[in-house]
């Protein structure tokens, strides 16, 4: 029984070694790779020509040839040492290839490697270094004016020199080496970009149609640890290198274009803090109207910290016009280094009833005090002084503020704007305070509001005495102020504006 074990375990066993043999000669043939999937060597290839024979950075060179496959991911070529691949390969087929000349290229013959297969070009690409801007003689011009670019390593060949003001074309009136000429086309404001040959040079901004806007200068007072080097002057004085720094987190600095006109802008230009360049992010370009600030519109944000050292310029796009234009900074210290803004000043256009006034060197020569009073602006208030050596308890005494407002382009009454106020300090508690207006009426101490006296500013409502839309008064508008018994020797007056109705009012004294 022990004999028939061992031979029915040696069959066995005998069994699976034919298995695992024949498993074995079986992969050995049927796993060899199929013919068809084998890969073979690439052929190799050749170089027969290229052009043009010359050319500077950005010039696209033709090569022809053969075997050079499909994918250019597996090409390279050198000019002299200087290699191209990647995106710098504009075109790429079996017989020719496009590519683009580096900027570090030199003249000596082209190299072609594909698949290790290396070809060099018999005849030698004379290599023509890049062309560079050193100035242009004007950064702003209307359409039409003429530009001169100089710079270096240009064209005479007026054929291969091309000039956008952004991607708008302008006309090459002439070309040499060292000089283009263009004629500025019409069209907005952008870069200079110049294609000599094909390369592509970028120039600096030009302004079409705009002038640089100034005015008298605005912003907050002081500086940080109270440096004179770091007031909102160091924001206009053309070096970049000073800047801004308020005195405390928030501050602003712009221009006023005086009364009666405005600034309709069309782009700013602007250098930050070369230490802390990021805080400017969250900083605004905006304009305002009144005098207060209190209508500002925001133009612009600032919504990356923008380079140090050079000018970022934006565009602004409104069709509307500002009086005071600035660059406004909630919490980055008002830290910039230079601020230019662009466009034109217009006449500025006030609505029809809209009135208002401040007190500054320029106009307050239209505020009249009569009498024996004398005056001084200061602080922006027109300040009245009357004679006090007169008082005596009895006598009446006289300090009119005369304005004659018909004078200076007939102010237009209108129910739009029906409230006059004003805020006036020291305000002589016995006397006449009454308008004089003709064609509406006479408003004396009897038809004034005092809702906001304990603020000092009392108010008039001309549409109680008027119910037309629109009086155009040609007279003299009269405030007077007299017959003054109590022994004040003096007031104040801080402004006098129209507001379309008493809530307008309340909303402007609470800012």
């Amino acid at each position: 029984m022990m004999k028939e074990n061992i031979t029915i375990r040696y069959a066995a066993n005998a069994v699976l070694l034919f298995v695992i043999f024949a498993s074995l000669v079986l992969c050995t043939t049927s796993c060899e790779q199929d013919p068809d999937f084998r890969e073979f060597p690439k052929p190799e290839i050749t170089v027969e020509d290229f052009t043009p024979k010359s050319g500077r950075p950005g010039t696209r060179l033709t090569i022809t040839g053969t075997n050079f496959g499909e994918e250019k991911g597996a090409a390279r070529i050198a000019f002299n040492g200087a290699t191209v691949e990647g995106d710098s390969i504009v075109s790429y087929a079996d017989t020719e290839m496009v590519v683009t000349v580096p900027e570090d290229a030199g003249t000596g013959p082209v190299s072609v490697t594909v698949w290790g297969y290396t070809q060099v070009t018999a005849d030698d690409f004379t290599y023509i270094p890049g062309a560079s801007i050193t100035m242009v003689d004007t950064e702003r011009g209307q359409p039409g004016d003429e530009v001169t670019v100089t710079g270096t390593n240009f064209s005479s060949d007026i054929n291969k020199v091309s000039v956008f003001i952004g991607e708008t074309p302008a006309e090459v009136i002439s070309a040499t080496e060292t000089g283009i000429k263009f004629k500025v086309p019409d069209t907005e404001s952008n870069t200079i970009v110049l294609d000599i040959d094909g390369q592509e040079i970028e120039g600096p901004y030009f302004l079409i149609g705009d002038e640089l806007i100034t005015g008298t200068l605005i912003g907050h007072e002081g500086s940080w640890g109270d440096n004179p080097d770091t007031e909102i002057t160091a924001a206009v004085d053309g070096d970049v290198n000073t800047a801004v720094d308020a005195p405390s987190a928030t501050g602003y600095v712009g221009y006023d274009m005086g009364t009666g006109k405005a600034a309709q802008l069309t782009s700013v230009r602007y250098v930050p803090r070369e230490s802390h360049p990021q805080r400017m992010v969250g900083g605004e370009i905006r304009g305002a109207n009144d005098p207060t600030l209190s209508d500002a519109v925001t133009l612009h944000t600032i919504m990356e910290a923008p380079p140090a050292g050079v000018y970022t310029d934006i565009s602004i796009t409104t069709t509307e016009s500002y009086r005071y234009i600035y660059y406004y900074s909630e919490d980055g210290n008002c830290n910039i280094a230079e601020i230019e803004f662009y466009g034109n000043v217009v006449e500025a256009v006030i609505p029809e009833g809209k009135y208002v006034f401040e007190f500054n060197t320029s106009g307050a020569d239209d505020w009249i005090p009569q009498q024996d009073a004398s005056w001084i602006v200061e602080d922006g208030q027109l300040k009245v002084t009357f004679n006090a050596s007169q008082f005596d308890g009895t006598n009446k005494r006289r300090a009119d503020l005369k304005y004659n407002i018909a004078g200076k382009g007939n102010w237009i009454y209108t129910n739009e704007y029906p409230i006059m106020a004003m805020k006036i300090t020291n305000r002589p508690a016995e006397g006449n305070l009454r308008w004089d207006i003709p064609d509406i009426g006479s408003f004396d101490n009897n038809d004034h509001h005092s809702d906001f006296e304990a603020l000092d500013v009392i108010y008039w409502d001309f549409s109680e005495k008027s119910t037309e839309s629109r009086i155009e008064t040609s007279l003299v508008v009269q405030l007077k102020i007299a017959d003054i018994t109590s022994a004040e020797t003096g007031y104040e007056v801080h402004w006098v504006r129209t507001f379309k109705n008493v809530e307008e009012l309340s909303d402007f004294i609470e800012r």
